[in-house]
Parts: structure tokens; sequence; C-alpha cells
């Protein structure tokens, strides 16, 4: 065995023997201390061992997360899938809901036209029978009418010639010297006076009666010219009192009178007011212009 002098020389004694350093350290170190090395290493082992487990594990809960995801998205595409399906016969099923209305729609389309057609027809109908109608009213009020103004004038004509026959009786109470005469009889005086214009010829040559006579109170020659009508009307009245004054504007003394059956008040107002003088059925309901 070499001499040792140093701790340099000691290190280099036992790096070059193995023994030594097992020995030194065996001495040196505490057997709990000694022994830390190797259950390090057992712990180390054993903890690799235990983390290689976890991560085995690990592996194993990951790849079955992932096979469970794995059926999780077969699942969503399945269910994509039947979305898609679903979706797709909803839009076929709403598809035919469509064409259905459509068909429907036309259909009633059809009926409208129809309805249309019908109402037309109905409106020219009733159209045509209403303007059957209205033409059949007015022919037939056309014909009341004519009837009504024939009847009218046959007793218009009736009471003009009863008028006319009764002069004397009726304005023989007020005249004296009665006589029915022609506007022929007053021509040649008129036109003395101032010639007649064929207005004035036409106006005397349509009055209903003209009675000549001399006044009871006064012995004034008068001329009566009278319109005759079943209804006398205000119509009647203006008549007479524009031709009566054809032959005052003459120097005639003229009395425009109207004669008839039925008058009505206000009629009546207008002839006294007109001073027209009035006789219903051959009694005065105005006498005051025979007065003088």
């Amino acid at each position: 065995m070499p001499i040792i002098e140093t701790v340099e020389q000691l290190a280099d004694f036992l790096e070059q023997n193995e023994e030594w350093r097992r020995r030194i350290f065996s001495i040196l170190v505490p057997r709990e201390l000694a022994r830390l090395p190797a259950e390090f290493e057992e712990f180390r082992a054993e903890a690799r061992r235990e983390f290689d487990a976890i991560r085995q594990e690990m592996r194993s809960g990951f790849a079955r997360v992932d096979e469970r995801f794995a059926r999780v998205d077969e699942r969503f595409a399945q269910v994509d899938r039947e979305f898609v399906s679903v979706r797709q016969e909803m839009r076929e099923g709403f598809a035919r809901v469509d064409e259905r209305f459509a068909r429907v729609d036309e259909r009633f389309a059809q009926v409208d036209r129809k309805f249309v057609s019908v109402r037309q027809e109905m409106r020219e109908g009733f159209e045509a029978v209403r303007r059957e109608m209205r033409e059949g009213y007015a022919e037939l009020a056309q014909k009341i009418q004519r009837n009504t103004d024939d009847i009218a004038e046959l007793k218009g004509k009736s009471l003009e010639r009863e008028y006319r026959d009764k002069a004397r009786s009726i304005f023989g109470r007020y005249l004296r010297s009665v006589a029915v005469i022609d506007w022929i009889d007053l021509e040649d005086p008129l036109e003395a006076v101032g010639p007649l214009s064929d207005a004035e010829r036409t106006e005397l040559s349509v009055v209903d009666l003209l009675v000549r006579g001399r006044r009871r109170t006064d012995g004034q020659d008068i001329v009566l010219v009278i319109e005759v009508s079943w209804t006398i009307t205000r119509y009647d009245v203006e008549r007479a009192v524009r031709r009566a004054e054809i032959l005052r504007q003459r120097g005639f003394t003229a009395t425009p009178t109207v004669a008839g059956s039925e008058i009505s008040q206000e009629v009546q107002l207008v002839a006294q007011q007109a001073g027209c003088a009035v006789a219903l059925n051959g009694r005065y309901e105005f006498d005051l212009p025979f007065r003088g």
C-alpha cells in the first residue's frame, strides 16, 4: 500500500480502488443513507412503472373518449342525415301542399269565373226583364195618358159644346143679346185698327169659345174670350188672358174667361189676380170681370 500524505493522494487512491472506496463509503455513510440510492432507484422505477400505468390508463381513457366522441360524431352525422332527410321530406311535402293549394286556387278561380259569368248572365237577364218592364210600363203609361188625354179632350169638347149651346142662359145673367161668334167675325174690325200678325191670328184661331153681348150694368159691348177645360189649369188662364189682350190692344172690351168642371184653389187665385172670370158647370166662382 502506498504512503498517502495528502487528501489528493487519498482521492486518487480511492478512485483507483473500488474495494477501498466501498469500504470507506460503508464506514463513513450510515446504512440508511447508503440504501438511499438503491431505494431511490427502486422508487424511481416504481414511479416510472406507475406513471407508465397511469399514462397507459390515460391513453386507454383518451382512446375510449375518442371512441365515444367518434360515436357521438357518428350520431350527430346520423342526426344530420336524418335532419336533411326530414327537411327534404318537408320540402317535398310543402311542395305537394303548394301544388294542391295551387289546384284549389285554380278551382276557386274557375268557380269565380263561372260565378261571374252566371252573375253577368243574371244581371243581363234582369236588366233585359227590367228594360222590357220599363218599356211595357212606359208604353202602358203612354196608352193610359193617351186614353186620359182622349177622355179629357172628349170631356172638354162635350163641355165646350155645352157652353156653346147654353151660352145665352149661362152668360145671359150678365149680358144682353148674347151670341156665339167666330174670330173671323172680328177680323175686319181688328185689321181696321191694326194688322194682325201670324202669331196673333194663330192665337185667335184656336180660342175655344167667343161670346159677344152687351153688359147689363152699363150696356157696353164686350167679347168673352173663353177657354174651356174639364180641369182648369193656370195655362188655360194664361191663354185666355193673352188672347183677350189681342182684342183689347185694338179697342175691344174683352173679358178673359175660363170654364170647366174642376179647379184648384191655387189656379182660382191666379185667375182672380189676372182679372179672369171663372165658371164651373155653369155657376160662377169669380164673376167680378163681368160686372164692369
